[in-house]
């Protein structure tokens, strides 16, 4: 995918790099292909010698997702507007479910809230853990951790809420506890 992303970047669509993959396409050094010791001698005079240019080969690899397949490519852009608009939600709707606590409000702030910080979390694995520094395991392993803190702290704000007294009133209770200073 990362080879995919980086084929798609203007540097890799810019008609220079196109020329000098054409001409290493078609270096004569390149187009004879090593023919294996192991093979009979009889065999080697019966057959012809096939020089596929890798030209060809370079003609048919396409990174556009759109010619791949019929579906359409996905736009990153409509997701950063998304993740955007979730914190500007966030913004009024944390007041206003201290103000009003109610299973709804709680609901949807755990929702936001749990998105929220997926994909804070999940910026940071993809950005910090590559495959390129600590290999192809090791990322996988981080973003399923992210998967599994986000699907437990959803869970977790949830059992509060049903089982609970709520988010909001949690918070409140959270706000009201004093320290022993204070209380004398």
């Amino acid at each position: 995918m990362a080879l995919s992303m980086f084929l798609r970047t203007p540097v890799c669509t810019s008609s220079v790099f196109r020329q000098q993959v054409m001409r290493l396409a078609t270096q004569p050094a390149l187009l004879k292909r090593p023919i294996a010791s192991a093979t009979p001698l009889r065999l080697l005079a019966a057959q012809q010698p096939k020089t596929t240019p890798i030209l060809n080969a370079v003609r048919s690899f396409r990174t556009s997702i759109v010619r791949l397949s019929q579906e359409k490519g996905h736009d990153h852009s409509k997701l950063w507007i998304v993740e955007k608009a979730v914190a500007a939600i966030m913004i009024p709707l944390m007041p206003i479910a201290l103000l009003m606590p109610n299973k709804l409000f709680d609901s949807v702030l755990a929702i936001l809230i749990s998105a929220h910080t997926f994909w804070g979390l999940e910026a940071i694995a993809v950005d910090y853990v590559r495959a390129s520094i600590f290999g192809p395991f090791i990322p996988k392993v981080a973003l399923g951790l992210v998967y599994l803190l986000s699907i437990a702290t959803l869970g977790g704000l949830f059992y509060i809420i049903s089982h609970d007294i709520g988010l909001s009133n949690s918070i409140r209770q959270i706000w009201a506890i004093k320290s022993d200073s204070q209380k004398s």
